[in-house]
């Protein structure tokens, strides 16, 4: 189920319950009054609606649970590592933050030479996850140290996951600028639901998931 679907499903289903429950312990009131139960009921349930929304949506923010438990197999938010192969065929680390909502996924990313030099640095709000497929596909725009422009670009990976009902753990893919139309392998997993691990300790484990996997990719 989509996962907006979902949310008002939930907050309908929750609406639906507390206005019954209400009514049928007043019973004796509907039948003596039926005109204003009616107008009664519309308030009410709209208040109810309303009031769950509010809550649903602070849990929603506030807790990577409830977030997860909406969100189902397209959960992505948090901290993600890897590594890519550049157009020198070096090695670049980065590191990335999915920013998740109802509205869709932010991703910020940060890349580093293998010296643990800055490189750049690239942002997206144009993404599209397919959970059915465990696909991820978005746009990008790319700021890397020593280009005098902007370099937009296209990103596709593939989920790996324990189960198609499960979020992914990791993911293989490329990414491809428009100046620069090279496909560039990459490989990265998830390493927190937290946005704000330090960037020293992320870029040691991109690291060691780097030494782990090289032969492999």
């Amino acid at each position: 189920m989509n996962p907006e679907l979902k949310f008002h499903s939930l907050i309908v289903s929750g609406s639906t319950l507390v206005v019954f429950t209400a009514w049928s312990q007043l019973a004796t009131l509907v039948a003596n009054y039926p005109a204003i139960s009616v107008i009664t009921a519309s308030l009410v349930s709209i208040g109810i609606y309303r009031l769950l929304t509010i809550v649903l949506l602070a849990a929603f923010r506030k807790s990577s649970w409830v977030k997860k438990f909406i969100l189902g197999p397209s959960y992505m938010e948090g901290t993600w590592i890897g590594f890519f192969i550049g157009h020198d065929e070096k090695t670049r680390f980065f590191i990335e933050a999915f920013e998740q909502d109802l509205s869709g996924l932010v991703i910020r990313g940060k890349g580093f030479r293998e010296n643990g030099e800055y490189h750049g640095s690239w942002i997206s709000d144009n993404t599209e996850i397919n959970a059915r497929q465990g696909k991820l596909t978005y746009t990008y725009e790319a700021d890397v140290i020593g280009n005098s422009h902007i370099n937009p670009g296209l990103a596709a990976f593939s989920f790996e996951r324990k189960s198609k009902d499960l979020p992914p753990h990791s993911m293989i893919g490329f990414s491809s600028d428009i100046f620069n139309p090279k496909k560039l392998k990459s490989f990265e997993k998830k390493i927190s639901s937290d946005t704000s691990v330090k960037i020293d300790d992320a870029l040691v484990q991109a690291r060691e998931f780097y030494e782990t996997n090289k032969n492999n990719f």
